[in-house]
């Protein structure tokens, strides 16, 4: 009699489907035969644009509750553009049939698609709060718990423009606010020089909208990784994991900070257990994605293909240097006209040669003729490089002039010739007649011997 009676309301269910469809065929053929004006009167009568929306990303037909309340000016609907389900995609996004966990890359760009702005302080307490959430009953992630934090009153009329790290332009030390400044100037100078190298090497800067405070960070740890010739970053799979364990990095720290704002208090850090484990487990979960990415794209040392024997030693290290093609390593850097201290080494080691030597007349004759005939090849290759000099100094003077004529700045390119050759450097003297045998400086009245005069 069950079966009888299941088997009836089957049929029953079906026959009301069938008459459902067949009625919705023959409105749908009625509104195709009235005039536009009609069709918009009939449309508006049924409520869309007042009950009934449009996702503007999947393009499905959705009530109105399943999209996230706007609170922009001058936006009549009152919602977002696109519904949550899309939003929801964009932050915990699909790859490889897994559902990821939201960062805090997606979530920033689900933020940008709602027009909501991104604000450190509530990513933080929706990590705590996700955190917290884990253990109970209702399961939560960063992003549902920031979705709804973001939807309080005090968060009303902000958009994505709000947010902290939001800028249109290139971030310099002028524009950073003192807050958001380190307070080392040696940092400031170093980030800036970090920041001019990534631009020559990746032509980009990828982390202009980060927090101001991390972007020092963020530019040293990335610099670390790049090479230094241009084309061997050119494949941009290696270079986009580069960043992206760079921001690992950076995440890992924030919750290592977290995990220390949380266990300063002793008292309620027992009240917390739980939060810091699931912080904890976060923090293994960047840690495996960044050991997956270093090893998929070769970074890591150990699966690294470029990784050369001796390319760790001095001399590696040099060649590095001189492969960079810098204008500033171009000269020698232990040259005796380049270098202050290779050049007082010298002139102390000549003096101290010189104190023991004991020369004859003939040894002396056969130093000063091969001194004319040295000095005579010198006086020619001066000359000749004087004349070559003022060639190029006057072509150099009129370039010049015709890039200030042009309004272009080339300073920052040019050398000082100061801090690179020592010559044109003043450094204190030495008495180099009070050296003893070993290079050492010592009294005058102890002094013995004095340096034999050519």
């Amino acid at each position: 009699m069950a079966r009888i009676t299941k088997k009836a309301a089957e049929v029953t269910k079906i026959t009301a489907l069938k008459e459902i469809d067949i009625t919705s065929k023959k409105i749908s053929e009625l509104f195709d035969s009235l005039e536009q004006k009609d069709k918009l009167k009939v449309l508006d009568q049924l409520g869309c644009g007042t009950k009934y929306f449009t996702c503007q990303r999947c393009g499905k037909i959705k009530d109105k509750s399943s999209f996230y309340v706007s609170t922009e000016a001058n936006i009549a609907s009152g919602i977002t553009n696109i519904c949550k389900s899309c939003a929801a995609d964009i932050a915990t996004p699909v790859v490889d049939g897994e559902r990821k966990s939201p960062t805090k890359e997606s979530v920033d760009r689900a933020l940008y698609a709602l027009n909501k702005p991104f604000l450190d302080s509530v990513w933080e307490a929706s990590m705590l709060e996700a955190a917290n959430q884990q253990s109970g009953k209702v399961k939560s992630n960063v992003w549902t718990s920031y979705a709804k934090n973001i939807q309080m009153p005090n968060y009303y009329n902000l958009t994505y423009r709000d947010s902290d790290a939001y800028n249109g332009g290139i971030y310099s030390i002028a524009d950073m606010q003192d807050d958001a400044l380190p307070k080392d100037q040696q940092i400031l100078e170093q980030f800036e020089k970090n920041k001019k190298d990534t631009l020559r090497l990746l032509g980009y800067l990828p982390f202009e909208k980060e927090k101001l405070s991390d972007q020092p960070f963020l530019y040293a740890q990335l610099i670390g990784f790049l090479d230094s010739s241009e084309e061997a970053n050119d494949d941009m799979m290696r270079t986009s994991s580069i960043i992206s364990i760079v921001r690992g990095f950076l995440q890992q720290s924030q919750i290592d900070d977290m995990i220390a704002d949380i266990v300063k208090d002793p008292i309620n850090a027992g009240k917390n257990v739980a939060a810091i484990k699931s912080l904890q487990g976060m923090k293994r979960d960047i840690t495996l994605g960044i050991t997956k990415l270093a090893e998929a794209s070769c970074i890591s040392l150990k699966h690294s293909k470029n990784s050369i024997k001796g390319e760790n030693t001095w001399t590696g290290k040099i060649k590095k240097i001189k492969d960079m093609a810098l204008r500033d390593y171009e000269t020698n850097g232990f040259d005796m006209a380049t270098c202050r201290g290779m050049q007082q080494v010298q002139e102390i080691s000549d003096a101290s040669i010189m104190k023991q030597l004991h020369l004859d007349e003939s040894d002396w004759s056969d130093m000063v003729a091969e001194m004319r005939v040295a000095n005579s090849d010198l006086r020619k290759e001066r000359d000749s490089y004087k004349e070559i000099n003022r060639i190029l100094l006057r072509e150099n003077m009129d370039l010049k002039d015709l890039l200030e004529e042009n309004d272009i700045d080339i300073n920052a390119d040019l050398a000082d010739l100061k801090d690179i050759y020592s010559v044109f450097s003043p450094i204190e003297d030495v008495n180099y007649d009070n050296l003893d045998d070993t290079g050492q400086e010592v009294d005058s009245d102890e002094s013995d011997e004095s340096t034999p005069t050519v």
